[in-house]
């Protein structure tokens, strides 16, 4: 009778032991939140790919993809710091007890010494836009692509291991963000030709229905910039002849 009852005591031990760290878990699992939304140039709204995303509280880390978009768990009032090559890093407190935190985050791009950019008045204001964008991301557009072994190397040649390879973290920033770039100079550049104003002055269109045509028509980028401005205006006639006919 009295070596039962230690072996009680113990079994006993054992299950409220078992029973609390269940408890333990499950609270500690309801109280973790998720950490979701995208990362951006905040001036620009460039979105910034393979931004680290870094869970100080709990050492995790996570990435944005190639959207900007990232997410990472935490807890509550956990502290999140988030970095791009060549931007200020910023962090959020995590304020919700539970659930899906969404964030936006805006990154400033670090202070650099600008070289004065003399501006003719017989540029467009998206030339000056254009120049002062250029000025800006320089120090990051003028950075070359970095090789790894494999890309385009011969066989049996030396292979020699850069810290800042193609593969790394910031190479694929770089390069990510270099494409990211062109396309919204790209876009850019359309918009600031094919405008509603300049739309509506050659279709006489208004409201909803110039709205419809702009995005029926909207032109490429190798289209709009080989045509001059008289031609342009042929073009998007045409086209307005053949949009009034469906």
């Amino acid at each position: 009778m009295q070596t039962i009852r230690p072996v009680r005591r113990l079994i006993t031990f054992f299950l409220v032991s078992c029973c609390s760290i269940l408890m333990l878990a499950v609270r500690t699992q309801a109280q973790q939140v998720t950490v979701t939304g995208s990362i951006v140039d905040k001036d620009n709204r460039l979105v910034l790919p393979y931004a680290s995303v870094f869970n100080k509280s709990t050492g995790k880390r996570a990435y944005s993809d190639k959207g900007g978009f990232y997410k990472i768990s935490a807890n509550p009032k956990d502290l999140i710091i988030f970095s791009f090559i060549g931007y200020k890093p910023d962090s959020i407190v995590v304020s919700q007890a539970i659930g899906t935190e969404t964030r936006e985050i805006g990154l400033v791009v670090e202070s650099k010494q600008l070289r004065s950019v003399e501006v003719s008045s017989r540029l467009t204001p998206y030339q000056i836009d254009s120049l002062e964008r250029r000025e800006k991301f320089g120090y990051i557009l003028d950075l070359p692509n970095h090789r790894l072994a494999g890309d385009n190397t011969p066989q049996g040649a030396g292979i020699v291991f850069s810290p800042f390879t193609r593969y790394s973290r910031k190479e694929k920033q770089k390069r990510e963000f270099k494409k990211i770039y062109a396309k919204a100079e790209m876009q850019k550049y359309i918009d600031s030709r094919f405008t509603p104003l300049f739309v509506s002055r050659v279709t006489s269109l208004k409201g909803d229905s110039l709205l419809h045509f702009m995005q029926d028509n909207y032109p490429d980028y190798n289209t709009i910039r080989s045509l001059n401005q008289e031609d342009f205006i042929y073009w998007v006639t045409d086209k307005y002849k053949a949009w009034m006919k469906k």
